[in-house]
């Protein structure tokens, strides 16, 4: 059994949490009920689907169920959209357990083995080209299949299914000629197969002593991924799956009915909407607020959203005449209630940038007040901590930089300009030969950054940087296509660019369009790029070659080889 720990400060702050957390009481209920019932009672339900729109409380909820779970005495572990593919899921899982007291043996094990040979070929001059998107996924399996699994990690040379086999083959070779050990070939050809099974073998036998609660939160943003492995694993492609544990999923949308219908009968669905005026209420008398009149400003301003209830009442006044018109923002009031002048730029200038830290801030209020301001703003309710770094919640970042878009456009642009510049020194500062940066997550994150601030402060300028960095990306990871065009669109909703000048959407679909096969829709987007007219010659060649790709496989023949354009 997992031993007492001693009190912590920790769990002195999660307690006091607890008591000013309100509401969700049927569904608190609901899983404190569903966590004692016997693992073979009929009413239990072995998945949880939180869902809900953003600052509803989802991942505040889902910190409820986990320190519960905390203080019966069992295991919990979470992820998010910080882990980008399936195999780094189940390390960071693992990890947790591990502190816990719980090894993850074999698993562990085999996965050190394939970090570092994976870490081996990414690095080397001589992979084939596409390779590093390849690997972390099954690349032994080839031809078709592989296209349609992931379409935006191919690089398009040959425009028929035997070569895309053989492309696949080529990788796969290079992996068996670099690796002696078949045991390791396979590993880096096919990690999620050779992986899961470890993972739920070793999960096994802790549940055996042990109840595990495991989180995904985010699900919106990972989904892409996790589906369908989290699919296969429950429906048991992978091995016995322990019914001792439970699996937390939490996103903005319910899990697909269809995709996840053969597990219906285990799945609780735990839909979240705002607050009910009783459970603002009650929560605002927590944080000892009850002039009515405050109460009835931050009722009307948040609408009962839980994120903007707490932000207002975080920083609400015990003077009502400081209270004034209702009308008006929420973060209109928010920043009026914070006395400091300096304070109330900082926190609008810092939801500039879409992830926070130190260094980050500083490049924003200047070294000599960085550690100031960074220390106040990481003890406001709206900024939350990942293990990559601190985000303002999404519901107050928007708020927050529409008031200062519309506040001072001039210094917006400014700000922009000086992080874009921050984000390309570092990708200097990674010293990188050109072949292998782009595989480089670093060297990712750092570009995705820095095209989403070039974007908002000229977007008209920098578009088709943009565009050339995502025909780039599709030849290199599929991850990172996807999250670069989650950027433009960021950037493009935030500008308020006009529905037709828009191109976030418009690759978003096609990518989508490419993953379901329809490659009319897809052709459409490759001319749309093509027919702009101000790409680089490389990029115009990869566009073409991606329509023509397109082209094939929806049957146009004629459009495919170039006879008609």
């Amino acid at each position: 059994m997992n031993p007492k720990k001693p009190l912590s400060l920790q769990d002195i702050r999660k307690r006091r949490q607890e008591e000013v957390f309100v509401g969700r009481e049927s569904q608190v209920s609901l899983f404190r009920r569903n966590w004692s019932l016997p693992l073979d009672d009929y009413r239990r339900s072995y998945i949880f689907n939180v869902f809900g729109q953003g600052g509803v409380g989802k991942t505040s909820l889902l910190n409820r169920y986990r320190n519960y779970v905390d203080g019966d005495g069992s295991l919990a572990a979470w992820t998010d959209e910080t882990e980008k593919d399936v195999p780094a899921v189940m390390e960071r899982l693992a990890a947790q357990l591990e502190e816990q007291g719980y090894s993850l043996k074999s698993f562990s094990e085999r996965y050190k083995v394939y970090r570092q040979r994976r870490q081996e070929l990414e690095t080397d001059p001589e992979a084939p080209q596409g390779f590093a998107a390849a690997i972390g996924r099954t690349i032994a399996k080839v031809g078709l299949g592989l296209a349609k699994s992931t379409p935006a990690n191919l690089v398009v040379s040959f425009l028929d299914e035997d070569a895309l086999a053989t492309q696949a083959g080529e990788w796969a070779n290079y992996v068996a000629r670099k690796l002696t050990n078949k045991d390791e070939v396979r590993l880096l050809q096919e990690p999620i197969e050779v992986l899961t099974p470890l993972f739920l073998k070793d999960l096994q036998n802790i549940a055996d002593d042990e109840r595990i609660a495991l989180f995904f939160d985010t699900y919106e943003r990972t989904f892409q991924y996790l589906d369908g492995w989290l699919i296969n694993l429950i429906n048991g492609r992978y091995g016995s799956v322990p019914a001792g544990i439970l699996w937390v999923i939490a996103g903005r949308d319910e899990l697909d009915k269809n995709r996840w219908s053969s597990t219906q009968d285990l799945i609780a669905r735990v839909p979240l909407e705002s607050f009910s005026e009783d459970e603002a209420r009650l929560y605002l008398n927590r944080k000892d607020i009850s002039d009515e009149r405050v109460i009835e400003v931050i009722l009307n301003l948040s609408d009962k959203l839980p994120i903007l209830v707490a932000v207002l009442a975080d920083e609400s006044p015990d003077d009502p005449n400081r209270i004034g018109d209702p009308s008006g923002t929420a973060v209109d009031r928010f920043l009026k209630w914070v006395d400091e002048p300096e304070r109330r730029q900082v926190a609008l200038d810092a939801a500039i940038p879409r992830r926070l830290n130190r260094d980050i801030l500083a490049v924003l209020v200047g070294e000599e007040h960085a550690d100031k301001f960074f220390t106040w703003l990481k003890d406001t309710p709206f900024v939350q901590r990942r293990t990559d770094g601190w985000f303002y919640h999404d519901v107050v970042r928007t708020q927050m930089v529409r008031h200062k878009h519309q506040e001072s456009p001039q210094n917006w642009t400014e700000l922009h300009e000086r992080l874009a510049r921050y984000y390309e020194g570092l990708k200097e500062t990674l010293g990188l030969a050109e072949i292998k940066s782009h595989k480089h997550p670093l060297w990712q994150l750092y570009t995705i950054e820095s095209v989403y601030h070039r974007l908002c402060q000229a977007h008209h300028k920098y578009i088709s940087l943009a565009l050339s960095y995502f025909l780039e990306a599709a030849i290199f990871d599929y991850s990172y296509v996807h999250r670069l065009v989650e950027a433009i669109k960021h950037a493009e909703r935030e500008m308020e660019i006009a529905e037709g000048q828009q191109w976030g959407s418009r690759l978003e679909q096609g990518l989508k369009a490419i993953h379901t096969g329809e490659y009319k829709e897809a052709a459409e987007m490759y001319t749309a790029l093509i027919n702009r007219g101000s790409l680089d010659e490389q990029s115009r060649i990869t566009a073409l070659r991606w329509r023509a790709y397109s082209y094939l496989q929806s049957k146009r023949l004629v459009k495919a080889i170039g006879l008609h354009p």
